[in-house]
């Protein structure tokens, strides 16, 4: 891929153009929850992605909600697809990098189940077809580790209120404790992350607590 701050860069001016979605507030929060997310998932072992699936995380967090501009039903598929659209995107991304951004973004909601590609379950049967061919690849394994941190870190905003200032993790045996510092009362985002936390747990092969 270009230079990080190229890649950023485009990607922030192409969410404004959608109002993020919800707006910037949320896309930052779950921008930064996401990372450190990732980084100390790396720090605890779970992990030996490098910069480049970063971006890939931090990008898909920022753009992750743009589809609700077609509709709240099925706006991970509306985000997916105008990410593959894009003709600014396709000018800072390769193909590769654009694809994966797009496939995060689609599976930040708790469904569809990128393991599971049922009818009916958030799945088109022409996004179906395309992640069949995707999913047993290393790209597609990419996919799924960042997608699973996006859902918990999406979750921990879920009343748009940006109450969760940080998040602290923990691994003992086969738990992986979230520690969640918060400014104000985040049952509700704390609830919601740890049904979010399902797809983690299928990846990582760790229970997810949530404190």
């Amino acid at each position: 891929m270009p230079d990080t701050e190229r890649i950023l860069e485009t990607i922030i001016k192409f969410g404004e153009q959608y109002g993020f979605g919800r707006g910037p507030g949320h896309a930052y929060k779950v921008r930064d929850l996401a990372l450190k997310i990732f980084d100390q998932t790396k720090k605890l072992g779970l992990h030996n992605m490098g910069e480049t699936e970063r971006i890939l995380l931090e990008a898909a967090a920022l753009l992750h909600d743009i589809g609700l501009e077609k509709g709240s039903k099925q706006h991970h598929k509306h985000a997916k697809d105008i990410i593959l659209q894009s003709p600014e995107l396709a000018e800072a991304l390769d193909e590769a990098a654009k694809q994966a951004i797009a496939w995060i973004a689609f599976f930040h909601r708790n469904k569809p189940d990128p393991f599971k590609i049922e009818e009916g379950e958030g799945w088109t049967p022409q996004d179906a077809q395309q992640w069949a061919k995707l999913r047993d690849s290393d790209t597609g394994r990419v996919i799924v580790m960042l997608a699973s941190m996006l859902r918990i870190a999406d979750a921990l905003d879920r009343t748009l209120r940006q109450v969760v200032k940080d998040v602290e993790l923990q691994k003992t045996g086969d738990t992986l404790t979230i520690n969640v510092k918060s400014t104000a009362d985040a049952t509700t985002e704390k609830q919601r992350a740890l049904k979010k936390s399902k797809l983690f747990t299928k990846t990582f092969g760790l229970n997810v607590g949530i404190h």
